[in-house]
């Protein structure tokens, strides 16, 4: 199998083609136009193509989706990677110099080494929904910074009006956000039954449970560990030698999601019936607040991963 390696940028991306028995390298614009210019080049070094081609790209938002769903679309198999994972493959290769042609050709060696599993493009109203979860809580991220400043004051009457009026407008654009999200929901049959289902879960609201629609399409094929790896809420050892052991939580993987569980976590410690007597083992263990809210956080995303499994709504008189 050929290997393809991209490189992604704003405006243009960098390919390296690795065959049997040579390599090349171009670069195109990150437009429709460019994507059939990448087909083109492709034809003219793979006119005949009697092994399948395996792209591989880093994960650097929207700017590299549209080319790897041309890609698939095309027959390819794409993986989309994590860039520390290409960074750590680099450093092992003691990598000295930087330059968009040489990334591109490390991430097809990378595939070639690694050979990634592929992925799969989201539907169209997966991707809808997520980039409008993440403008909705983007546009709050914002509002609480102006709330901050007003509460801290300011001299000048000038700006406290300034501040008022881009308080309103934001909460404007979070009300317009959040029934947009919600009209989204009412489109889609299954959509709508898992948030409902989602919100079955004490301590999981609204906003979280939109969250983990968004975040975890696939939710349903990741195994309980995997999922916590996901969130980035699985356990971490780091201890060398005579250094005392010290655990916490990995932090590698969505970020987003981690905030929300969290958040989540701290209204489940009081309105969880359910994990009652897991937190009470916990603090009898005189485990830290921070490692049992973790340790809530993940238990919910689980609990959100059995409902939305079983097609059942929660019932906290199951053991």
């Amino acid at each position: 199998m050929d290997i393809l390696g991209i490189d992604i940028g704003k405006t243009r991306f960098d390919v390296c083609l690795l065959s049997a028995d040579a390599k090349h390298t171009a670069n195109f614009p990150n437009t429709e136009a460019g994507f059939a210019q990448l087909a083109s080049w492709l034809g003219k070094w793979r006119p005949v193509p009697a092994s399948g081609l395996h792209a591989c790209m880093e994960a650097t938002g929207n700017y590299g989706l549209d080319l790897a769903a041309f890609l698939v679309s095309d027959g390819v198999t794409v993986s989309i990677i994590n860039p520390r994972q290409i960074k750590a493959f680099g450093d092992a290769e003691l990598a000295r110099n930087k330059t968009d042609q040489l990334d591109c050709a490390l991430i097809a060696r990378f595939c070639l080494a690694q050979r990634p599993p592929a992925w799969q493009p989201p539907m169209q109203h997966m991707r809808h929904l997520r980039e409008m979860v993440r403008r909705c809580a983007a546009l709050k991220e914002n509002r609480t910074q102006e709330l901050n400043r007003q509460k801290a004051g300011c001299a000048s009457p000038v700006v406290q009006a300034s501040i008022a009026r881009h308080v309103a407008q934001l909460t404007a654009e979070i009300d317009a956000m959040t029934a947009e999200i919600r009209a989204l929901l009412a489109t889609e049959a299954q959509l709508e039954t898992d948030f409902a289902l989602l919100r079955t879960v004490p301590s999981i609201g609204d906003v979280v449970a939109t969250l983990i629609l968004a975040e975890i399409p696939n939710i349903r094929d990741f195994t309980p560990k995997a999922l916590a790896a996901f969130a980035g809420l699985s356990p971490a050892e780091h201890s060398s030698g005579a250094r005392q052991k010290n655990i916490g939580i990995s932090r590698i993987g969505n970020a987003r999601l981690r905030a929300g569980l969290y958040m989540a976590a701290l209204s489940a410690l009081r309105h969880n019936a359910r994990l009652q007597d897991f937190v009470a083992r916990l603090k009898e263990a005189k485990k830290p607040k921070k490692v049992i809210l973790v340790a809530v956080a993940r238990k919910l995303l689980v609990m959100a991963q059995a409902v939305l499994k079983t097609q059942t709504a929660f019932n906290p008189q199951l053991p």
